[in-house]
């Protein structure tokens, strides 16, 4: 379904295109006094480089493509369980987006019979207080289907590493040996790692990567939520490096 003209329009003037084509006019006309203005001329092209690239899809793409050669392969492999991890949580205690789209895939897993056990892990900290069985990624796994009695909640971990350390405690007390682990496809190289590290068979399944991807129109290339997409790219490069150095990979 084509998008409506005005909705068109919207994206354009409230978006970083109109605001990178009137920098673009601004630096054209202040061009020729750059010597005179050089302080303006020199901030004015600094925003606007920065908002070309922290806008810009491509950019954001070609920065994330070491991660790409990294994630592991995703595959919907039989397991003992499902472990998803969380990405974050509000004040009320509803699940961010990216929660919410971690629980919906581990949700369609457990009910396509992948593994008979959900393992919702991290996350659960000031706000997020008890109990915790009614909020968040829990309620969302059970809306879709799974029985409370299948679903276990890890609520001691606040990072990736700990995640595995906690999780591991579980499965070792229900003997449990192999696991596939649901989470957004730039987390997982770091979320599997650290699980076989700490002995654990794991296999990868990207919550993202399970929904048809839209083609992105032209006007949508610049984008303010690269920006966020940057930042979360730039995070888990830093938390590559922390992990390698601190051997928990």
């Amino acid at each position: 379904m084509e998008r409506p003209l005005k909705f068109i329009f919207e994206d354009i003037v409230f978006g970083p295109l109109l605001l990178l084509g009137l920098l673009s006019c601004a630096l054209i006309l202040m061009f020729r006094q750059r010597h005179y203005l050089k302080l303006s001329f020199r901030i004015l092209l600094g925003s606007w480089v920065v908002l070309l690239l922290g806008s810009n899809t491509l950019f954001f793409q070609t920065i994330s493509l070491p991660l790409k050669y990294l994630t592991p392969k995703s595959e919907k492999h039989s397991s003992d369980a499902i472990v998803v991890a969380s990405a974050g949580v509000h004040g009320s205690g509803a699940p961010s987006p990216g929660s919410t789209l971690r629980a919906h895939a581990a949700a369609k897993l457990f009910l396509e019979g992948v593994a008979p056990l959900v393992i919702i892990t991290g996350g659960v900290t000031e706000p997020y207080f008890p109990p915790v069985n009614i909020k968040g990624m829990a309620i969302i796994l059970q809306g879709m289907g799974v029985p409370a009695d299948n679903i276990i909640i890890e609520n001691r971990s606040a990072d990736t590493y700990r995640n595995g350390v906690e999780t591991l405690k579980i499965l070792k007390r229900l003997e449990l040996k192999t696991v596939i682990l649901v989470s957004h496809d730039y987390h997982l190289f770091r979320l599997v790692s650290v699980f076989k590290k700490l002995g654990v068979e794991a296999y990868a399944y990207a919550a993202n990567k399970s929904y048809p991807q839209e083609s992105i129109p032209w006007w949508r290339h610049f984008d303010w939520a690269n920006f966020n997409r940057i930042q979360t790219i730039a995070h888990e490069y830093f938390g590559l490096l922390s992990y390698k150095f601190s051997g928990w990979i």
